[in-house]
């Protein structure tokens, strides 16, 4: 059985985004998969650090994967999310599990500011030797490339359905490297997804790998 941490905030918890991830886990490699989240609203990775049950959990919780997830709307710039980030990889480290950074997506009236988030998140990935996975720049060419396809709650910040499914499936990406379900799987269908989006997803993911 594999144990999967999640700390963030809302783009985490909504949509129940963690139990997609077990779900992917159980239903392509038929692996158990235990998920405990800690995400609280707005809340960015400063905080979490200063939170004795995130320490606690990291280091006696006997994790494989930690996922770290930060505030992005707004988004206080890469040497914050280094910063931040990189304070809670070492405890990461220290408990022998492996980090995964969770790159999320700028808001929807915002689509050039995912180049910034982009461009952190990677270089986060490449000084912690953490595990990418890529939510935000998938969104970014599923905005370009289909645009009628809705990734938005309605609030132009947090994930419909569908938006939360896709993110699911990059963290799950990243963990193993292993191909997504098919494009008429229910994991898709029951989200919204059309199969021409599921093989954009899984086009823009293997753009990521090279």
């Amino acid at each position: 059985m594999q144990k999967i941490l999640f700390i963030g905030n809302s783009h985490t918890y909504f949509n129940d985004m963690p139990a997609m991830v077990a779900e992917l886990f159980e239903s392509v490699l038929h692996t158990e998969v235990h998920v405990t989240m800690l995400a609280s609203p707005g809340m960015a990775l400063r905080w979490h650090y200063d939170q004795p049950e995130t320490k606690f959990n990291i280091l006696r919780g006997g994790y494989d994967y930690v996922v770290l997830q930060q505030a992005t709307h707004p988004f206080d710039g890469e040497e914050a999310l280094l910063r931040q980030a990189g304070r809670l990889i070492e405890w990461v480290r220290e408990a022998k599990a492996t980090p995964v950074v969770y790159m999320t997506w700028s808001a929807k009236e915002d689509p050039e500011g995912q180049q910034e988030l982009t461009e952190a998140f990677h270089h986060l990935a490449e000084k912690e030797r953490a595990l990418l996975a890529p939510a935000g720049a998938v969104w970014a060419v599923i905005r370009r490339e289909r645009p009628e396809v809705e990734l938005y709650f309605r609030d132009g910040r947090h994930a419909s359905p569908l938006g939360s499914a896709i993110a699911a499936a990059s963290i799950f990406w990243a963990i193993t490297g292993a191909a997504l379900p098919d494009e008429t799987a229910p994991y898709w269908t029951e989200r919204g997804a059309d199969p021409d989006t599921v093989r954009l997803v899984k086009s823009a993911l293997e753009g990521e790998r090279g």
